[in-house]
């Protein structure tokens, strides 16, 4: 009798080519991803007094103190658009793309111990960082559009909703992807090299100064401009202060310019990734 021909569901293999994002196996694997979406965002406030609270108090408490040093203070001015929308836009923005960055950097030396006993697409840990931060960004976002509404009615209608606030998603999007991408290069890095990690969060708060998110860009010097000009979180946070608040400078050939830098960054990401991935529990 012959053998009846054997049909595998899945083949785990060791040969990978280096660009190999198989967003078919991820999504067979959807189940895993959002019970690690769920995980993130439990273990975030069970362990804290204030619980939830926090996602409200975080952007709540910096849009203060920027409006305050600033504004106040420093006396920089935020044309028609109120100061407390302008910080706390530019806030809201940040924290997303930091902490989605933050978070990735540590996928291979933060789950060591679950990456050596089983089988599932790695990737599947940087994505849910993806998404858990995107759940806190729309509860904050919340908190924003009831300041605006009440800005709205206060200042006679000065700001205003725009129609490119359709673009708000594609955006939010574009910020998550950059963030993964700089994140998965970090994290291929550290699993060799561990005292990159200690410069990471540094290097994130220059970049934040480096940005125009306590200050537009109109009070940049001149001469200083191309600085913030090549950063390209630059045309992000524009892009979604314009989209939010129906005001502001945007120009979509420096947005064409983040889009590019996030596809080349995003390509070396994903080769870094998938090429440690081979190796990395040898040197975890």
């Amino acid at each position: 009798m012959n053998k009846a021909k054997e049909n595998y569901y899945l083949k785990i293999t060791s040969q990978k080519r280096w660009f190999d994002l198989n967003i078919k196996e991820i999504l067979n694997y959807k189940d895993l991803l959002i019970l690690f979406v769920k995980r993130d965002i439990t273990t975030f406030y069970k362990q804290t007094i204030l619980g939830p609270l926090w996602f409200f108090i975080q952007p709540l408490i910096t849009t203060i103190v920027f409006s305050f040093i600033f504004n106040k203070v420093a006396k920089i001015s935020t044309g028609q658009i109120p100061p407390f929308l302008f910080y706390m836009s530019g806030v809201i923005a940040w924290n997303y793309f930091s902490e989605c960055l933050l978070s990735t950097t540590t996928t291979f030396t933060s789950n060591s111990y679950i990456f050596g006993k089983v089988y599932f697409p790695r990737l599947i840990i940087p994505f849910s960082k993806i998404v858990s931060n995107l759940v806190k960004l729309l509860v904050q976002l919340s908190l924003f559009f009831c300041f605006f509404i009440y800005f709205y009615f206060e200042n006679n209608s000065i700001i205003s909703i725009s129609k490119s606030i359709i673009f708000i998603p594609f955006i939010i999007f574009h910020m998550g992807l950059l963030g993964l991408s700089i994140g998965m290069i970090i994290s291929s890095l550290t699993t060799k090299y561990r005292d990159l990690r200690f410069l990471v969060s540094f290097s994130i708060q220059l970049l934040m100064y480096a940005t125009p998110i306590a200050y537009p860009l109109s009070a940049i010097p001149e001469k200083y401009n191309y600085i913030i000009l090549y950063n390209p979180m630059t045309p992000i946070i524009m892009g979604f202060r314009n989209s939010l608040l129906g005001t502001g400078y945007f120009d979509p050939n420096l947005y064409f310019y983040s889009v590019l830098s996030l596809v080349v960054l995003f390509l070396i990401g994903i080769v870094l990734f998938n090429r440690v991935e081979k190796t990395f529990i040898d040197t975890v």
